[in-house]
């Protein structure tokens, strides 16, 4: 036993009886479709999650099925099994459930009932998290940008009407699918978490008065019981009700369930967020799993404390899904990779880890009695041979909509209705010697005099200006803007804009006269008819790739500049030289036998000499630089 375990058990003995029990360890208890089962709060002080009045340790693995291909679901919940879990938590992304024109989409990764009933066939258990926040790595933590067309917005609170209004549209299409299933009704689902470390926001306008709406809200429609997820200090935890579970994002020492438990007597208090990697962001170094996490399992087993891995298997942030840090200033800007393998124990295609093993033997070595099934077999991978895509155009040939003119300050693409994408902004620029143009990109911006690229200015460096030469007549600006996903944690959250935010100058003269023209890539792209311009570098690239059959593969793009994906009209997501990811994942689902259509949009690549592209069977493993897991304990 090393230091650091012994360390930790030496002051949980004393302690464990004040927050779990090993008697919960031996309930296999299994949901079955149509038989009702209580969850409750009881035991010493009312500190024991209960199931049917009997002590229940929830061991928890973190699956999001709105990022796992829907193909592969039943196969990731196996996984979870026959490793000794028996619940499978999971957030709803509320933005990718609700589309532009209001309608609702559950069809494919988003048939959220599908997938929980899938969690009960497999005999497993369901903590339900829906939000509305929840933050996640993901596009504005689920939220929809609507919500941020105004420059000013408030969210989660109780005083913003038309957050309130469609918070409360979204949650009862939530509830229709959570309340039959219900474990009291029948159903997998043992609790519904109440949004998502509230405490961890720093607005100016946090409120108890808003988690205490969303309690009354699942209260009137016949949920409980409820648990929060939140930090361990005195400030995260300062907005649990009465009541309400909690959870701690993680919980890694006695300590921390200790004072969870002065904040909040006569409820349980877990590991509603135990870490086995991290997240990852473009510019930093490549997934590498947690290994003080295996010793927090180790204690969990031995004292009986529920615990939930998040996240046990990442999956991807398909399309534009993938969200962006900052710090509360906006500073910081770190977006979101399209992988989020996270260094978990069941990487991105389903691969089963090292990690895997080593928690399972934990698990089970802790469970003699508990039987359980085979580890299922990964799903099988392929290599596709080297392909060349060709050109069909240039970058200024790309066809997009043009949405304002006129304008003295440039607007943001959600004033627009516009998520992400790509954005070009256009006015005149007179004609002068070489001066200093500020402009504030969100978030990745090529900067033209006509049609000859001047430089780039890129928020990650905290980039706001650029040189310009020297014109010896009039001319025009163009700022092409490349967007990444929205700051999804801390309140910056209700700051963050898309496109150029406020005015442009040149030396001390604000310019005027601002056209846009928008593409959303939300479909995909096209070009004009005509023909490419010689020497110019970006571009649209496509490719017809015969397959005589299908399997999982990772495209390479190490050799592209930066850009996106798709195949079969599926958007893989993005890509960037700078790494650590250089693969993207391509499930089977999206592929098929013949021919494969894939189409690159690339900001810089040589329109007459494109890289190569080949499929490989694995994402990219080496670590060229260490990149630290902060357990949620940010800088």
């Amino acid at each position: 036993m090393n230091t650091v375990l012994s360390s930790i058990v030496g002051v949980a003995l004393a302690t464990a009886s004040a927050f779990a029990g090993v008697e919960a360890m031996k309930n296999f208890q299994e949901p079955e479709k149509g038989t009702p089962a209580i969850m409750s709060f009881g035991g010493e002080e009312g500190r024991e999650f209960l199931l049917d009045g009997k002590p229940f340790q929830i061991r928890s693995a973190e699956i999001h099925p709105q990022r796992v291909p829907r193909e592969y679901w039943r196969h990731r919940i196996r996984t979870a099994k026959a490793m000794g879990l028996n619940t499978i938590a999971f957030y709803t992304f509320w933005n990718q459930l609700e589309q532009a024109d209001g309608s609702w989409d559950f069809s494919g990764r988003n048939d959220i009932a599908a997938f929980i009933d899938l969690c009960q066939e497999e005999g497993m258990w369901v903590l339900f998290r829906p939000g509305p926040y929840v933050c996640g790595e993901w596009d504005l933590g689920g939220l929809p940008t609507y919500l941020i067309k105004d420059d000013v917005t408030p969210l989660r609170n109780t005083k913003n009407a038309q957050f309130m209004e469609a918070q409360t549209r979204y949650l009862e299409k939530m509830a229709e699918i959570a309340i039959p299933r219900l474990s009291k009704n029948g159903g997998p689902i043992l609790m519904v978490q109440l949004e998502n470390e509230y405490g961890s926001y720093k607005s100016p306008h946090d409120e108890l008065a808003y988690i205490e709406w969303l309690k009354n809200f699942w209260e009137q429609k016949g949920a409980g019981p409820f648990y929060l997820s939140e930090g361990s200090s005195n400030h995260h935890l300062r907005f649990v009700p009465k009541g309400v579970a909690v959870g701690l994002d993680p919980a890694e020492r006695p300590a921390d369930m200790r004072n969870a438990l002065r904040i909040a007597p006569g409820v349980p208090v877990f590991s509603s967020e135990t870490y086995p990697g991290w997240l990852r962001h473009w510019g930093e170094g490549n997934w590498t799993p947690s290994r003080e996490t295996l010793d927090s399992v180790r204690w969990y087993m031995k004292d009986g404390i529920s615990f939930n891995l998040f996240v046990y298997h990442g999956g991807t942030n398909f399309g534009l899904t993938a969200g962006s840090n900052s710090n509360d200033k906006g500073g910081k800007f770190q977006p979101d990779l399209t992988s989020y393998d996270y260094g978990s124990p069941v990487g991105e295609n389903g691969n089963l880890t090292k990690e895997y093993f080593e928690y399972r033997d934990i698990i089970l070595g802790a469970l003699p009695e508990l039987k359980a099934p085979a580890v299922p077999e990964t799903p099988a991978t392929m290599a596709v041979a080297e392909f060349k895509p060709l050109a069909v155009g240039s970058f200024d040939m790309l066809k997009m909509q043009k949405v304002k003119e006129g304008m003295d300050t440039p607007c943001t693409l959600e004033s627009v209705g516009q998520n992400q994408g790509l954005a070009v902004y256009s006015a005149p620029l007179p004609a002068g010697d070489k001066a200093t143009l500020t402009c504030c990109a969100h978030d990745y911006a090529l900067v033209y005099v006509n049609d000859s690229l001047v430089g780039t200015i890129d928020r990650l460096k905290g980039q706001t200006s650029i040189e310009l030469p020297q014109r010896a007549a009039d001319a025009t600006l163009r700022v092409v803007v490349d967007t990444f996903g929205h700051v999804n944690f801390c309140s910056y959250m209700e700051k963050d804009r898309k496109g150029i935010i406020g005015p442009v100058k040149l030396g001390d003269a604000e310019l005027k006269n601002w056209s846009l023209h928008v593409h959303p890539l939300t479909s995909v792209p096209e070009v004009v008819q005509g023909k490419a311009r010689e020497g110019v570098r970006g571009g649209l690239f496509k490719a017809e790739v015969e397959l005589t059959e299908v399997h999982d593969t990772f495209l390479d793009m190490a050799a592209w500049p930066k850009g996106y994906v798709w195949v079969n009209g599926h958007l893989l997501g993005r890509y960037w030289h700078i790494g650590p990811q250089e693969r993207l994942y391509c499930p089977a689902e999206f592929l098929k036998q013949g021919k494969n259509d894939i189409v690159v949009l690339d900001l810089f690549a040589d329109v007459a000499a494109p890289p190569a592209i080949s499929g490989k069977t694995e994402r990219n493993m080496e670590v060229k630089k260490k990149t630290k897991s902060l357990n949620n304990q940010w800088d």
